[in-house]
């Protein structure tokens, strides 16, 4: 289950992919900071999927495995019935309470706590906001779950969830993978208003008898819990260790690594979630991915001009943009600077520049931030000795060779686009004794291509990227009254 859409692979018994589906729906936003969606929707488009690849597989189903977007929120009433929408990782509304968590140290303490960053994407941040500003609401709520056990609920009528799905609500003990007493004392939360808690590998069998009849399932149809889809598309790739890193790029993006101990960040600067207690998933996510060149290319550029032209266009230009430097927070950012009020913009803009320029500043600025979203695990962790690459921003060799000559760090192209469904088979198979160890999903990755740095442009990309950081600093502390003047002018948005 994805922000925009679900997609279901079906993969046979040898781990081989044979058919795949995917049923888009809508992000609901109709207020300032909204960013919230319609778990019946989410539901119906799910039975559609598992429903389709049931078809193709005359029934005969083993098991469904899930993997699935993070950060959302759900109230359910005493009876179980939806009381909200889910409130997605996207929904921005609970800023102020963020800033206040920030100045009294609260964030500080939750981040210490859980490996969370100081950010309104967390679930616990949207409880502190929903707890303020509709305490009836709050009260009324009975249980707070995500999509992902909102959906396995409906199917199985049991409230679980993962350790990789908990260790993304901001409640979890980092140490002790329970609950985080402290937290829930502040929200004013008990243990059983939370789901259970579980192994990703853990099977819920009891699929109602309903759904097995609606989505062409037969009763030896099991249900395994699955995981996040950070987690999912890291191990996904083969990345196992902190020797690797595991970069993806679509809409949005995130560069993450896999340790054996939690460790935080002195200025939180990115996420440490536990999967269990050998393994911690460390990484930063970036907003501001593939959905910032499609605005360029849209924007920028005529409407009939594709993103091949977009990137032949600036193909044609030296690295560095003739010292043009784009900071791409066309939606806020998270990693590298955590400010859900940050802006875009162009810096160093010229009459000699042209589309070429602007076109290669917009690429270049992406990777730019997300470069700047692994520095802080690099400075704690150290540097891997090759990342690897998947998502639709980075099928261009163009962008994979920048990607390696910004990071200095050869690059990995993937063949299979789809990590996080294959890790989720794969937990299927550890689930069902198919499998013994994690490591052994290496069996079922194939690597493309490897892209080497190119030392000329890696010169020219460091000497550019310590102006982008110190612009990135000085332009910070502005964000939030170019927010003030926006709130304050909405009428200036329109045509």
């Amino acid at each position: 289950m994805g922000t925009t859409a679900s997609k279901g692979v079906l993969y046979d018994e040898n781990g081989k992919q044979i058919f795949e589906i995917g049923v888009p729906y809508p992000l609901i936003q109709t207020k300032v900071g909204q960013a919230e969606e319609d778990p019946e929707v989410i539901f119906d488009a799910v039975q559609q999927i598992i429903y389709k690849l049931s078809k193709n597989a005359d029934g005969k189903i083993m098991a469904i495995s899930w993997s699935s977007q993070m950060h959302s929120l759900i109230g359910l009433d005493e009876n179980k019935n939806l009381l909200t929408n889910s409130i997605t990782w996207a929904d921005n509304r609970a800023e102020e309470i963020v800033a206040g968590a920030k100045e009294s140290g609260l964030g500080k303490i939750i981040y210490q706590n859980t490996g969370m960053p100081i950010h309104p994407m967390a679930p616990v941040y949207k409880l502190m906001w929903l707890k303020e500003k509709n305490a009836q609401l709050y009260k009324q709520v009975k249980y707070w779950i995500g999509i992902k056990e909102y959906l396995i609920y409906r199917l199985t009528g049991e409230l679980w969830m993962d350790i990789p799905m908990a260790a993304g609500s901001g409640m979890l003990d980092l140490k002790t993978l329970t609950w985080d007493n402290q937290i829930l004392n502040k929200l004013e939360l008990s243990i059983d208003q939370l789901p259970k808690l579980t192994k990703p590998t853990e099977i819920i069998s009891n699929l109602s008898d309903e759904y097995r009849r609606k989505l062409n399932l037969s009763s030896n149809t099991l249900i395994v819990i699955g995981a996040s889809d950070g987690y999912l598309s890291t191990i996904g790739v083969g990345v196992l260790s902190k020797s690797d890193f595991a970069l993806n790029v679509g809409t949005s993006g995130a560069v993450r690594t896999l340790v054996t101990q939690p460790i935080i960040d002195k200025k939180a600067r990115y996420f440490c979630y536990p999967a269990d207690k050998k393994s911690y998933l460390v990484g930063g996510p970036v907003n501001n991915g593939g959905i910032a060149f499609e605005w360029a290319r849209k924007t920028i550029f005529d409407a009939d001009e594709t993103a091949e032209d977009f990137l032949n266009i600036a193909q044609s230009v030296p690295a560095g943009s003739g010292g043009l430097i784009f900071h791409p927070y066309l939606g806020g950012e998270r990693a590298p600077i955590w400010n859900a009020n940050s802006k875009a913009s162009f810096i160093g803009l010229t009459r000699n520049h042209t589309k070429p320029q602007m076109a290669r500043s917009v690429l270049e600025g992406i990777v730019f931030n997300l470069f700047e979203a692994s520095h802080a695990i690099t400075e704690n962790i150290g540097r891997p000795r090759a990342i690897k690459v998947t998502g639709g921003f980075i099928r261009s060799e163009f962008v994979r060779q920048m990607l390696a000559n910004v990071f200095n760090i050869p690059m990995v192209a993937m063949k299979n686009s789809q990590s996080g469904t294959l890790a989720a088979m794969f937990l299927a198979r550890l689930a069902l004794g198919m499998n013994k160890e994690l490591s052994e999903i290496n069996n079922f990755i194939t690597e493309e291509k490897v892209y080497f740095p190119d030392s000329k442009e890696v010169k020219i990309y460091q000497e550019i990227i310590p102006i982008y950081q110190e612009i990135e600093h000085e332009i910070n502390q502005s964000y939030e009254k170019i927010t003030a003047f926006q709130n304050r002018h909405p009428d200036l948005f329109k045509a």
